[in-house]
């Protein structure tokens, strides 16, 4: 049954090769979606075994992240210039046997060129890509899911169409018939001069195997159904030394069926037979293959022009520089002079960076590479200036005035906070965040002081220590997914507050979104604790949150929150087990 076959590196993408996974067995069945070779035996060719298992699927998923491409090995090589990389073996054996590949990109990886690939990949880069944003995940995944159905359902289509004309197939067969007894004639004749043995070999060879032939138990031969009967036991002759055609005809001639192998043997003379398996006196049944090693020679070096000179050695590894902080001239300068060139420039929007200046590379500082390869880099740029508006007054406004004043001036009523007092009629404005006649941010939150209908026996109330709790518990937040505390639920991009960020395996973040800001403290999870710390919208590395540290977060709604992660995050793609609890407003 032909079906999906998952091509990724589980360094560098296996949280997001995993949340396909699961969607595409939940539509296709398990048996149709295979995520890789995971389980090649000891003793067996890896490079048969992936063949085969790509070559049964009819779609292969090449999984590309920000690090595919430049992936290095312990040696600081990169892994896609190794001829047996597993992930170079997959995508090359589907493109040579013309299976469809779909690169998908993640983590907002851009499509290699045909520069950067090996030449067994070159084609992948004239394959149409689909990519799946972690901000639109499920549009992206469902656009994919209905692709692979339609290849999936044509693919079955043009198998269940196919093996009719069995017309032609009797009498293509009554035709060999017919050939093949008069080649049979002639073989008995010449049977005649070379004995009894070679007539009976011919026909095997012929026919590729003779009518059953059987032993009874005692060792002689008789025509099947006549007693119990078991295989005539052929023994495998010694090949090993002969010429290659040699040894094959000798194989055939036995009723074997040998499989070539070509090694370089530099100690052999090319052409013959270094090794074979089941080896020589080896007892086997009619059929079976013998395995033969044929030597090759070792490639001879090209002969230099004439006049000229030989052609350079292989490029030697070089160090790759550090570029955080240059300029992008700088940054080539710094590459050239290392034998390097600058490739993919990304660039990205950010205040905390002088724009123009490099802040990523990829294969990072002092890592090995050829000399030549290409570096990618990002450079910073500067985020578009925000449009400034005029901040109105609606101190002693009604609420439902000051609310249409503050959204026609192009900002977002905020937090309100209830403050009972005797002063003013219930709904006034008593007092707002930001004063009027400032300005601010267009789309800035606005948080109002509300007035509010006193407690029985008159007075005017101070407002509470703590905030009222909006919602508490427990929740999971799976590697790659968002988190929205105040509704304490997973969420879409435009609800969140902290997304659990993976860019490879081991490097994992917690990450702010949307406006909102997180915390550290070991203080006790209170709303007075956690209104005292300073908080940011830069990610925070996960293995750097300290055992028994809670982190306290701004929602983007204005919320204050507190939740503690409780017990460790596990390997990738791993889970964060999380209790929460989220007051309103922020003090």
């Amino acid at each position: 049954m032909e079906g999906i076959f998952i091509s990724y590196r589980r360094e560098e993408s296996a949280g997001h090769a995993g949340r396909i996974y699961d969607r595409l067995r939940e539509r296709f069945g398990r048996d149709r979606v295979f995520m890789d070779v995971s389980a090649i035996e000891p003793g067996v060719d890896f490079v048969e075994a992936i063949d085969r298992a790509v070559g049964s699927c009819a779609v292969l998923l090449v999984i590309i992240g920000r690090q595919w491409l430049n992936c290095t090995d312990t040696a600081g090589r990169r892994r896609l210039d190794d001829p047996h990389d597993f992930i170079r073996l997959e995508v090359g054996t589907a493109l040579r046997r013309n299976i469809r590949v779909v690169p998908v990109l993640v983590q907002d990886a851009a499509m290699p060129g045909e520069a950067d690939l090996p030449d067994d990949l070159k084609l992948l880069a004239r394959r149409n890509a689909i990519e799946i944003n972690d901000t639109h995940w499920d549009s992206d995944l469902a656009q994919l899911v209905d692709t692979l159905g339609r290849v999936l359902e044509g693919t079955a289509g043009a198998a269940a169409s196919g093996g009719t004309g069995a017309v032609p197939a009797v009498r293509k067969n009554r035709l060999a018939w017919l050939i093949s007894s008069i080649t049979a004639i002639v073989v008995a004749l010449a049977g005649l001069f070379i004995g009894v043995e070679s007539l009976r070999t011919s026909f095997v060879k012929l026919f590729k195997g003779s009518p059953p032939v059987t032993t009874t138990t005692t060792g002689t031969t008789t025509p099947s159904g006549q007693g119990q009967t078991e295989p005539v036991a052929i023994t495998v002759p010694r090949v090993t030394g002969m010429e290659e055609q040699q040894a094959v005809e000798a194989l055939r001639v036995k009723g074997l069926h040998p499989q070539v192998v070509r090694q370089i043997v530099p100690e052999a003379p090319p052409g013959t037979v270094t090794q074979q398996e089941p080896p020589e006196e080896t007892s086997v049944t009619a059929g079976a293959m013998v395995n033969l090693v044929v030597a090759v020679p070792p490639e001879r070096p090209k002969e230099p022009p004439p006049g000229g000179q030989q052609e350079p050695p292989p490029p030697e590894l070089v160090t790759v520089p550090k570029l955080a902080g240059k300029t992008l001239g700088d940054a080539k300068a710094a590459l050239a002079t290392a034998g390097l060139r600058v490739g993919t420039v990304e660039k990205r929007k950010t205040d905390t960076s002088e724009p123009g200046t490099i802040i990523g590379q990829a294969p990072k500082a002092g890592s090995k590479l050829a000399q030549g390869r290409k570096v990618r880099v990002v450079v910073a740029v500067k985020p578009p200036e925000p449009e400034l508006v005029a901040v109105p007054n609606v101190v002693r406004q009604p609420r439902e005035r000051a609310l249409k004043m503050l959204v026609d001036a192009g900002l977002q009523p905020g937090a309100e906070t209830r403050r009972p007092t005797t002063r003013a009629r219930p709904g006034t404005i008593l007092d707002q965040k930001i004063r009027g006649g400032t300005t601010a941010k267009r789309g800035t939150r606005v948080d109002l002081v509300v007035a509010a209908q006193p407690a029985a026996g008159g007075g005017e109330e101070k407002p509470p220590a703590t905030g009222n709790v909006i919602t508490q518990g427990r929740g999971e937040i799976r590697q790659t997914y968002l988190f929205d505390l105040d509704a304490g639920s997973i969420a879409q991009n435009g609800d969140a507050d902290i997304w659990f960020e993976a860019e490879t395996e081991t490097e994992r973040y917690l990450t702010p979104r949307n406006g909102a800001a997180i915390g550290i403290t070991r203080e006790k999870p209170t709303y007075e604790n956690c209104s005292k710390v300073k908080m940011t919208q830069r990610r925070i590395p996960i293995q750097r949150i300290p055992e028994n540290a809670n982190v306290c977060a701004r929602t983007n709604r204005g919320n204050l929150s507190v939740f503690k992660i409780r017990e460790p995050v596990g390997p990738s793609p791993g889970v964060m087990k999380i209790s929460y609890i989220t007051w309103e407003g922020v003090r």
